[in-house]
């Protein structure tokens, strides 16, 4: 799967984590299959 976020491609892949940003692109938490697994 792949997605486009603020311009940058961004390929998820289902066994790795995900760093979830919020509006402004500050990075919040890691989130993994749908979780949150970890704070940055």
């Amino acid at each position: 799967m792949k997605t486009v976020e603020n311009g940058k491609v961004v390929y998820s892949r289902p066994h790795q984590a995900k760093v979830v940003t919020d509006s402004q692109g500050t990075e919040l938490f890691l989130e993994y299959k749908g979780r949150k697994v970890a704070d940055i």
